[in-house]
């Protein structure tokens, strides 16, 4: 009998350890208290997308990394149900190559001041990465390891743990001129892969699995298209597809001369 009752204990962790990506991604959207359509914004897919995972009808491991990082759990926990549900903390890039910091050790708290602090205003380091990369970026930042020629770019500006830096190629983001904002072949764009991407927004999109775009995020009659700012690119304006990533937002832009 104890035998048999060991083995009754047991059953509900077996059960638990069977669920399905769909059902991981409900109860992790649950508990952060999202609802599809907003969960798509901050995780840069469309909601059927999500409905679909949620019913089973797409697996979404494509879209496991953007989804865990949206829900701030962990990405192995929410594609097969493996390790801690927990996401593990992140390290900021150290520029000196030497080794990487943590959000404590980044900018330490001071104690003894008699004034209140004022926001956190310290340049922080981002590496400039390919275009190829930043299609893949939430997958493989946290893995990410600085070669002795890499680039970095300093910024102000919080573009989260894994914030990244891309540099434009060619003119379809190049405004007529006198018109504001305008993004010319090498401007640097600095880019937040956690922010919500809201219509209006200028975000860094992978197309058909291929490497990475720039384009204005805009809803027209409650569709998402992707416009590009020179009138005369081909293909201005694209319906922003269900397989489309949305790999970051935008924060600064920045010409170099």
């Amino acid at each position: 009998m104890k035998k048999v009752n060991s083995h009754v204990v047991e059953l509900p962790n077996i059960l638990a350890d069977m669920k399905t990506i769909g059902e991981r991604l409900k109860e992790a959207r649950h508990a952060a208290n999202l609802s599809q359509e907003a969960l798509a914004r901050r995780a840069g897919v469309t909601q059927g997308l999500i409905g679909q995972i949620e019913n089973g009808r797409n697996k979404g491991s494509k879209h496991a990394a953007a989804l865990a990082r949206a829900l701030n759990v962990s990405a192995d926990w929410l594609e097969s149900g493996t390790g801690p549900k927990e996401r593990p903390a992140a390290a900021l890039p150290d520029p000196r190559g030497s080794h990487a910091l943590g959000k404590a050790q980044y900018n330490p708290p001071k104690e003894g001041d008699n004034f209140e602090a004022g926001p956190d205003i310290k340049p922080r380091p981002y590496p400039e990465i390919s275009w190829v990369q930043a299609g893949m970026w939430t997958e493989i930042c946290e893995n990410f390891e600085a070669g002795p020629e890499q680039e970095w770019h300093f910024s102000t500006v919080d573009l989260g743990p894994c914030g990244f830096v891309v540099r434009v190629k060619g003119y379809s983001m190049t405004a007529p001129a006198g018109m504001s904002p305008s993004f010319p072949n090498g401007t640097l764009l600095f880019v937040r892969p956690d922010a919500d991407a809201e219509p209006g927004k200028f975000v860094i999109v992978r197309r058909n699995g291929n490497e990475a775009t720039f384009k204005r995020l805009m809803q027209i009659e409650g569709q998402m298209f992707l416009e590009a700012l020179n009138p005369d690119w081909p293909n201005r304006v694209m319906l922003l597809q269900p397989d489309d990533v949305i790999c970051g937002v935008v924060r600064e832009a920045r010409i170099q001369l």
